[in-house]
């Protein structure tokens, strides 16, 4: 009777090991599946992104992003960096520097840190009207043109037209700010004669 149980609990123990090893193989079967799918997929995915301000859809993929996003994030930064008030330049000007890239984080803050002191000194604030937006997507700049009007205690001091640009950089799926300058109009996207816009806006 002893041999009998014996029997029936070998049996028992080899269909667990033959259903064991069953589903194992089905599941290194998928996984091998899975990792296959994956690797076919790595570097063409793009993720449809909604910006800042919703004006049309952009996307990016794991190398490059599209000029709709690149325009819609310059013009993005750029609101934050003119229109300000000395009441709001503290919050938006950290609000930019959550985009700045490493490299440039230090002179970003030392610049908007001036130029937020000087906007408060004088009880200023600026307005930007963009006119018109240009972008080149290879080296990832976007320059914007547009009236800059500034106001202090209500009363409108000047009123100029304005070219900026934008320097960004992508990396991890993530834009940043590499530099945000004045521009010469007739030259936007070189540099050559740039100034930086915190000495320009206040």
């Amino acid at each position: 009777m002893r041999v009998n149980l014996l029997r029936q609990n070998l049996e028992s123990s080899r269909r667990l090991v033959s259903y064991q090893t069953i589903v194992l193989l089905m599941s290194l079967s998928l996984n091998a599946i899975t990792a296959s799918i994956a690797w076919r997929l790595v570097g063409h995915e793009r993720t449809i992104v909604v910006p800042p301000a919703i004006n049309k859809s952009f996307w990016v993929d794991s190398e490059k992003v599209s000029a709709e996003y690149l325009e819609q994030m310059g013009y993005f930064l750029l609101q934050l960096v003119l229109n300000v008030t000395p009441q709001s330049v503290d919050y938006q000007s950290k609000l930019v520097l959550h985009y700045a890239a490493p490299a440039s984080y230090g002179d970003l803050k030392t610049a908007m840190a001036v130029a937020a002191e000087r906007l408060k000194r004088d009880g200023a604030a600026t307005v930007f009207s963009a006119r018109s937006v240009s972008v080149d997507d290879r080296r990832l700049k976007v320059s914007v043109q547009g009236q800059l009007t500034t106001f202090i205690s209500d009363r409108r001091v000047s009123e100029a037209t304005k070219s900026y640009v934008v320097e960004l950089q992508y990396g991890l799926g993530r834009l940043t700010i590499k530099s945000l300058k004045e521009t010469n109009a007739n030259d936007s996207l070189d540099n050559k004669t740039s100034a930086a816009v915190s000495t320009a806006r206040a």
